[in-house]
């Protein structure tokens, strides 16, 4: 499939500068050039030409492989079964699908690099990511705590209805907020995560009935840009947990 023209027609990004690749530091600004890593590839056997973009949260944790035949790729995703060859050609983006279509990834060919043989990675869930944020010092635990993060979500082909909403399994709660960029792609920025941003309107977004929609009338072309504000907000005197995990949910129509 190409890139951009199907689930990957929305890039998620970092705030915090162009340059910006700490989530933490994701506290508005201008866009980076970083994606948010929800699904990080851990290679145990690299295929020099082959960068692995982007995966979808879909295809779950564990071992997956691209294998390299002539110049076609083929995926097989954690505990899935392998979808269809793919031809790349040096210079080009696609996306790769397992048998299940929703479990895809984005790769990337560069020039005069080897491009054959198996790729081997683990694909895990990104941890203390821009979503989640940071662990909670034991104070913060007693007294509540509420932080705040901003990403841009930007159209990489032309879209419609681009709803978000955040599902967690934990004791925190989640809010988000829509910011429109200026022409340079900048929103407000805040000096740490404890200061809320200032003139939003902010939505308890938890399930797709309640969802924020990122898209006015008639949708968004390949380019646009709008910004998405997280508000994170644990209870004062909450229990201690090892982990808790939340999930952003992102829907639209492509094409």
């Amino acid at each position: 499939m190409d890139a951009y023209t199907g689930l990957d027609s929305v890039g998620l990004y970092l705030s915090g500068g162009a340059s910006n690749y700490d989530p933490d530091a994701s506290l508005g600004g201008q866009i980076s050039s970083h994606l948010v890593q929800g699904m990080i590839p851990v290679i145990s056997a690299q295929i020099p030409a082959l960068v692995i973009e982007d995966a979808t949260p879909e295809n779950g944790e564990g071992p997956a492989s691209i294998s390299i035949i002539g110049s076609s790729a083929t995926y097989t995703p954690p505990d899935g079964v392998a979808g269809s060859g793919v031809a790349i050609a040096a210079g080009e983006r696609k996306v790769l699908l397992g048998a299940d279509a929703t479990k895809a990834v984005r790769v990337y060919r560069e020039s005069g690099l080897l491009f054959e043989g198996t790729a081997r990675f683990d694909l895990r869930d990104a941890i203390n990511g821009v979503l989640a944020m940071g662990n909670l010092a034991d104070a913060d635990r007693i007294a509540g705590s509420t932080v705040y993060r901003a990403i841009f979500l930007k159209a990489l082909g032309d879209i419609t209805d681009l709803l978000c909403w955040i599902t967690t399994d934990g004791q925190s709660t989640y809010s988000l907020a829509a910011e429109t960029p200026d022409s340079t792609d900048t929103i407000q920025d805040i000096s740490d995560e404890t200061v809320a941003p200032s003139g939003l309107s902010w939505i308890d977004a938890d399930s797709e009935s309640g969802a924020i929609d990122l898209t006015d009338s008639p949708g968004m072309v390949a380019g646009d840009v709008v910004g998405l504000w997280i508000r994170r907000v644990f209870p004062a005197s909450g229990v201690l947990a090892a982990r808790e995990t939340a999930s952003l949910h992102v829907q639209f129509d492509a094409g």
